[in-house]
């Protein structure tokens, strides 16, 4: 019987171990009692870092993530993520986070490594966010942080958010913006169109379907624009960039320019995206899709 027993003992650990090697997050999700986000939108290249693991893992819809777990978005990329009090924090390329436990009166946090994050929500909420410059204290439904080489800048568009640090702290209500350095107390900053800085988390509708078979095929550029256009239609953003990472930019084609730019507006790449619609324009005035 004993050697049945341990017979079946070194089968339930070797299927566990098993277990933790095909899904490694299996471990950190059972130590967490109640999750703290869920992932709302994956557009792009999005990852996930588990408490206590080294691995970044692709991060899917719906995951739902634990204190001290790490996001980050790469590249052309944007996600968005519901907070247990129900706040939506939308993250823009190049952004990386910790999320932190709930604190009392379910006060939400998150440490701010880097990028920018646009706070929304459709009541007032609590949430603190922490950056290398300041401490943010949100109390309302909508503002902006981002996390800039030598400082923080916060616009608040609606609501009170207290910025605070070190050196002393800044009550901002909606409508104002201001900037924290470190070592020094944050200050107002005067800027004339505050929500021109989230045009990236703006939805742009797709209004522009290019079919593979409408490029020439080719063993240069057209094939590469092929490939993206198929995977664009099959969902994949990112291989859908990756496929023109070699495209010559002396192309004379304005399908090519107009295509990319409702490309780069899937993933909120405003600027980008004029750009190409300008390039297209100067090929073709009229041509319709630019």
């Amino acid at each position: 019987m004993q050697k049945v027993w341990a017979h079946f003992l070194r089968l339930v650990i070797g299927m566990s171990a098993l277990t933790v090697l095909l899904h490694p997050w299996a471990s950190a999700a059972e130590t967490c009692a109640q999750w703290v986000a869920k992932m709302a939108s994956v557009q792009g290249t999005v990852e996930a870092q588990r408490m206590g693991e080294m691995q970044w893992q692709p991060a899917q819809l719906n995951d739902t993530y634990c204190p001290g777990d790490t996001l980050r978005v790469q590249e052309r990329s944007r996600a968005d993520i519901v907070l247990l009090n129900q706040s939506v924090l939308r993250l823009n390329a190049n952004t990386t986070l910790t999320l932190e436990a709930v604190k009392e009166e379910r006060t939400s946090w998150v440490n701010l490594l880097k990028g920018a994050v646009h706070f929304f929500s459709r009541g007032p909420r609590s949430l603190e966010v922490r950056t290398p410059f300041t401490v943010a204290g949100v109390r309302g439904t909508e503002f902006f942080i981002r996390i800039e080489e030598t400082q923080a800048f916060l616009s608040i568009f609606e609501g009170t958010v207290l910025a605070a640090n070190e050196a002393g702290s800044l009550r901002l209500t909606s409508g104002q913006s201001a900037v924290a350095e470190a070592g020094k107390a944050p200050v107002l900053r005067v800027v004339a169109r505050p929500r021109d800085a989230v045009q990236w988390a703006l939805y742009y509708p797709p209004v522009l379907y290019v079919r593979p078979d409408e490029l020439p095929a080719g063993a240069g550029w057209q094939g590469m624009v092929r490939q993206s256009i198929e995977s664009y239609m099959r969902g994949d953003l990112q291989r859908a960039f990756n496929s023109m990472a070699n495209v010559p930019e002396d192309i004379r084609e304005p399908r090519f320019f107009a295509y990319r730019a409702s490309l780069l507006l899937a993933v909120g790449r405003v600027d980008e995206a004029g750009a190409d619609i300008q390039r297209a324009l100067s090929l073709d005035p009229n041509d319709s899709n630019a």
